[in-house]
């Protein structure tokens, strides 16, 4: 049998790619985890956001379910309105209130209209025929927030509430 001879240094380059290679897959996995707590930390005001949102939808509810013409037929067309909560009831007010000393939540009331051929919900600047719906209203919960220094961001939803209860 011959003898193969050794060259020398051939473990010390196999040391050193196996580190590089070992190197660069720890320093990708790190990225990686980085860049999924950048997008999980960026969502979370989005989840608030979304909460506060709902329970604007929700608090208006309650506000024409508490008293259509008291609560809801008060409040003018156009003008925008932030939801408080005094502890046990919800109210109206022109006073801005910012929840968490973040998050901007506005309600803005709107007057439908139906068009006269079929009822349906048209724009007011619809060419249609169309009669105002005293009892239904659009209301679109707009909430905002600063997301990083100078960026905001919002999220806005739209319902039509009815005087269903006729009170």
């Amino acid at each position: 049998m011959k003898k193969l001879g050794h060259k020398k240094g051939l473990g010390l380059i196999e040391i050193v790619v196996g580190t590089a290679i070992i190197s660069l897959s720890l320093v990708g996995l790190v990225t990686a985890f980085n860049v999924f707590i950048r997008t999980g930390l960026s969502n979370t005001n989005k989840i608030q956001a979304t909460y506060i949102m709902e329970e604007g939808l929700e608090a208006v509810r309650y506000l024409r379910d508490a008293g259509y013409s008291a609560n809801i037929s008060s409040l003018t067309s156009g003008t925008s309105y932030y939801l408080l909560f005094d502890g046990s009831d919800w109210s109206a007010t022109t006073t801005q209130t910012l929840i968490d000393s973040r998050f901007d939540r506005i309600v803005t009331i709107a007057d439908v209209y139906r068009r006269d051929s079929d009822d349906d919900i048209v724009a007011s600047t619809s060419p249609d025929s169309k009669t105002l719906d005293s009892n239904t209203i659009q209301a679109t919960v707009t909430v905002s927030w600063d997301s990083s220094g100078s960026v905001s961001e919002e999220i806005s939803a739209v319902e039509y509430l009815t005087d269903f209860y006729d009170n």
